[in-house]
């Protein structure tokens, strides 16, 4: 297969658009740099610059040593009207959801938890790292602070097992009932980069998260760090027709 037209580089960059969005589906992988080359016959070099083009499009991503994968797209989007859960979100979108939890320990609680959780200063708190999969990708790290005397022998075996939010329903009789979440986009830390395998200085979306419990206590504050290329959000508004309109 040759390209017909000037420029090479957004040529290819339009054929493998029409391949993706034609035979693709979300997370295949595409061909390796030199079978592109050799099907389209163009350099590596302008394949590696379609390629770049196409991740800075949100349409695929790329995993070191692994390759190149397509992206989710609009229909694989998450409804921000409801309350975010990964493992739900995940399970519904029939990809399977997992947690590795990094550490769990309880720690004093500082000024910020303190504002964050509304508890104490120096009360004991946990605080949680972990890294959430689909389908074994890496996709987001976490890091959860809860009121430690709320939840005794709180277990991290027991959240992979299960989820977080099941352990507090099913274990401590504490079920989140409301939630508040802010996003906003920065550049992913170097820490955390490594953990998802991802370049160093990637695009990241941020979620902050604060969870209420029937008392209407917060039972959970949460920083979430995703991969910018994994996540698709749709805010759907629904304005009230007034006489003035």
């Amino acid at each position: 297969m040759t390209l017909s037209e000037q420029p090479l580089h957004e040529q290819l960059v339009q054929a493998l658009q029409k391949q993706i969005r034609t035979r693709m589906s979300p997370h295949e992988r595409l061909p390796g740099e030199r079978e592109i080359a050799d099907q389209y016959r163009v350099s590596r070099n302008t394949v590696r610059s379609a390629l770049s083009k196409l991740e800075m499009m949100g349409l695929v991503y790329r995993r070191r040593g692994r390759g190149t994968f397509v992206a989710n797209d609009t229909s694989e989007s998450t409804d921000l009207a409801g309350m975010y859960s990964f493992t739900e979100e995940m399970t519904a979108l029939g990809r399977h959801p997992r947690s590795e939890i990094v550490y769990l320990h309880e720690q004093p609680a500082t000024e910020y938890l303190s504002e964050h959780l509304g508890v104490d200063v120096g009360t004991p708190t946990y605080k949680m790292k972990r890294v959430r999969l689909a389908d074994g990708v890496p996709l987001m790290v976490e890091r959860t602070f809860m009121p430690a005397d709320r939840f005794p022998r709180l277990s991290a075996a027991e959240i992979e097992r299960t989820s977080l939010y099941a352990t507090l329903r099913d274990r401590y009789g504490s079920p989140v009932i409301n939630a508040s979440e802010s996003f906003y986009a920065s550049l992913m830390p170097d820490k955390d980069a490594e953990l998802l395998g991802v370049p160093l200085g990637s695009p990241s979306l941020n979620i902050k998260r604060t969870s209420i419990s029937l008392n209407r206590e917060v039972i959970e504050y949460t920083l979430s760090v995703g991969r910018a290329d994994q996540f698709v959000y749709t805010v759907r508004h629904h304005p009230v027709r007034t006489q003035n309109n």
